[in-house]
C-alpha cells in the first residue's frame, strides 16, 4: 500500500519513473506495473518502470514473463485472471504475464558496482531490494550515494526486510521498516 499510495499522490500531473534495480527473474517488476495499472488503470503513459539485473540469463527470464504457476497461486483469482494468462497444451502449469505488463518495462543488464549506469534521474522509486545484503557497508554506501542525487525530493526507495541502511543516515532517513526516503527532502533542500 505504501507504493500506491505514493503514486496516488504523484498522480498523472508529470512522468513518474521507477527504477527496480535487482529485479532478478522479474516477478518484482511485474508486481510494481500490476500496481500501478491497480493504481491508474489503463492510462498509464506518464509511467515507466525500468528494471535491471546483473544476470542476463534471469533478465531473460523476466523478459519472457513465464512462471509456474505456483509463484502466482498466492494471488487474488481476480488479478490472476486480470494479468496473467494461464498456458494450455505443453504450456499447462504455466502462466505468462499479459502484454499490457510487459510493454511498461523497459529491461535492461547493470551492474552496480560499476561506474557508469544507463539509468537517468530524477527518479520517483527505487526499489533495491535484497541485493545490497551481498555488499558490505562502505559498498552500499557507494551505491547509495549514486542513489540519492538520482531521486526526486519526494521519491522514496524500498529495501529487502533483512537491509539496514542506518549507516546511510545523511543520505537516506527511514520511514519505516523496508521504505527509505532522501534526507534531503528533510532539509528542502
Amino acid at each position: 500500500p505504501i507504493f500506491a499510495d505514493h503514486l496516488k499522490r504523484l498522480g498523472t500531473r508529470r512522468p513518474i519513473r521507477v527504477w527496480c534495480s535487482a529485479s532478478s527473474t522479474g516477478e518484482e517488476p511485474y508486481s510494481i506495473a500490476i500496481t500501478v495499472l491497480e493504481t491508474f488503470g489503463s492510462d498509464v503513459t506518464h509511467v515507466s518502470i525500468f528494471a535491471s539485473d546483473l544476470d542476463t540469463n534471469v533478465l531473460a527470464a523476466a523478459q519472457k514473463g513465464v512462471y509456474p504457476i505456483a509463484r502466482v497461486e498466492k494471488l487474488e483469482p481476480e488479478r490472476l485472471r486480470r494479468f496473467f494468462l494461464k498456458g494450455t497444451g505443453a504450456q499447462e502449469g504455466m502462466v505468462a504475464v499479459r502484454p499490457e505488463l510487459k510493454r511498461l518495462i523497459q529491461f535492461q543488464r547493470i551492474n552496480l558496482l560499476e561506474p557508469n549506469w544507463p539509468v537517468r534521474g530524477p527518479l520517483d522509486v527505487i526499489f533495491c531490494r535484497n541485493v545490497m545484503i551481498y555488499f558490505d557497508k562502505p559498498t552500499q554506501y557507494k551505491i547509495l550515494s549514486r542513489f540519492e542525487p538520482m531521486m526526486e525530493n519526494d521519491g522514496l526507495m524500498f529495501a529487502g526486510h533483512s537491509e539496514s541502511f542506518l549507516h546511510s543516515a545523511d543520505l537516506f532517513r527511514s520511514l519505516g521498516k523496508t521504505v527509505y526516503a532522501p534526507t534531503r527532502s528533510q532539509r528542502g533542500r
